[in-house]
């Protein structure tokens, strides 16, 4: 933008009256243009709308900085004066406009100021940009905050407010403050519901269905192979028919086939794993807990994970775990053995029955198996190291950092002890750590403390007792 402009505030909206009268006739003649001139045409008036909108946001700015609103006859606010001498916003969009006005005239929003009164960034967009900031600025690094309003600029000169919005996750897995992505995915699997249907024409019934990030990827991994079309092969008895089902009834048919399938298999131990998911991740953000994890195949990809949610399904979910290092090589891509096998699972309910939470009889069918010692952190998966879980205590161990230990009882029975305190699980890893770290040198014969107990053949794997 010009410093010394060329011409006079009114020779502006003289030219601005003169491409009004242009863009009005402009129908009228387009039968003259070539194929070029149309593209040509379309192009001008693009960028004449992007600075029309650029020049609406500067005049909303002065005259709120003047108090125009206030002194008009009768006083009005800010969208209400917008309203009443803009035709496009007299209805819709006049506090759009004004509260993007408002907004600029904040000197911390400078950069947000020169993008829209250039027309680089539109009305609507710097609106959804404003709001992502105020819902993500208490959970950022303050370091990334006036990056973060650069890339918003960049990103929305180039793409639209959905774009914007889809940025927060990698926002939050990138630049938030400790532990803010793990709990955007906690509150929102409080949010999971199924509703019981209503019958919405006779013999059809609606259901309303809320996943969080995690059981999306998880019914999705499961639903997608069942959900593709299955065309009929000719053969001697017929020629070859096509699936003509619709994608969405498709879907359905897959849902009710894996419900059947679970039906089927009443109590009995699984005999094969589960629906594979492939999340790609960093070694050093799965081992740290920080970053997020990259959903890859299907619908679902591209989509965030966190990664205490990936360090949550390396216990018994078909998890192929794409590690990468600072390179971005691949240096995992996943340990078979971290699975229980069937025999192992079987032994597990005989000796759990339940799901070991204190309080909870959730049946033994209903449970994952868990390691005490995490996959993730070199914990391998034998019987000492494994402890059932209902899906909804595995989360809350998992999130609330909980550390579980194999002891027996006044009759001598092996059973699972729970440590509730927040972080007991973090204790008890610093400890063996400390003792036997997983990059020491090998054959190291320093032992963990008094209060640990060797829980299996792998002499770095220890229990609390």
């Amino acid at each position: 933008m010009s410093t010394a402009p060329e011409l006079t505030y009114t020779q502006c909206v003289d030219r601005l009256r003169a491409a009004q009268e242009a863009a009005a006739v402009l129908h009228s003649v387009v039968f003259q243009a070539t194929g070029a001139e149309l593209a040509q045409g379309l192009e001008v008036l693009g960028e004449l709308s992007a600075v029309a909108e650029g020049a609406e946001a500067a005049i909303t700015i002065d005259a709120i900085e003047r108090g125009e609103p206030a002194t008009s006859t009768p006083p009005v606010n800010a969208r209400e004066w917008v309203a009443l001498h803009h035709r496009r916003y007299a209805q819709a969009g006049a506090g759009q406009l004004a509260h993007v006005a408002d907004a600029c005239r904040d000197p911390r929003h400078s950069i947000l100021r020169d993008a829209v009164i250039s027309g680089r960034v539109s009305i609507s967009t710097a609106a959804v940009i404003l709001k992502e900031m105020r819902l993500l600025k208490p959970h950022l690094n303050p370091d990334a905050i006036d990056s973060i309003w650069h890339a918003f600029m960049t990103l929305g000169e180039h793409h639209d407010h959905r774009t914007v919005r889809r940025l927060r996750e990698e926002l939050l897995a990138r630049h938030g403050l400790d532990g803010e992505f793990d709990d955007t995915e906690n509150r929102a699997k409080k949010g999971e519901s199924l509703s019981l249907g209503k019958e919405i024409a006779p013999g059809l019934w609606e259901y309303v269905l809320r996943l969080s990030r995690e059981g999306r990827a998880a019914l999705e991994a499961a639903i997608e192979p069942l959900s593709a079309p299955t065309p009929t092969p000719a053969d001697e008895h017929g020629p070859a028919e096509p699936d003509l089902r619709p994608h969405d009834l498709r879907r359905a048919h897959a849902l009710l086939a894996l419900i059947g399938r679970a039906q089927k298999a009443g109590d009995t131990t699984w005999s094969c794993t589960k629906a594979q998911i492939f999340v790609q991740i960093s070694l050093e953000d799965l081992q740290q807990r920080a970053g997020a994890g990259s959903l890859l195949g299907g619908l679902t990809t591209g989509e965030l994970i966190t990664p205490e949610t990936v360090r949550r399904w390396a216990c018994d979910a078909t998890i192929i775990p794409t590690m990468l290092n600072s390179c971005g090589e691949a240096v995992d891509l996943g340990r078979a053995e971290r699975f229980f096998t069937p025999a192992q699972i079987k032994r597990l309910w005989l000796r759990d029955r339940h799901c070991t939470y204190p309080g909870c009889d959730a049946p033994a069918a209903w449970t994952d198996a868990h390691h005490l010692i995490h996959w993730a952190d070199g914990g391998p998966s034998d019987l000492d190291n494994a402890a059932l879980l209902c899906e909804r205590h595995h989360t809350i161990v998992h999130t609330q950092r909980y550390h579980g230990w194999i002891e027996p009882d006044e009759h001598g029975r092996r059973h699972v002890a729970w440590d509730r305190t927040r972080g007991a699980y973090d204790h008890a890893l610093a400890q063996l750590d400390s003792g036997h770290g997983r990059g020491g040198p090998p054959g190291a014969t320093t032992q963990p403390g008094h209060d640990h107990q060797r829980a299996s053949g792998d002499p770095n794997i220890w229990h609390r007792r």
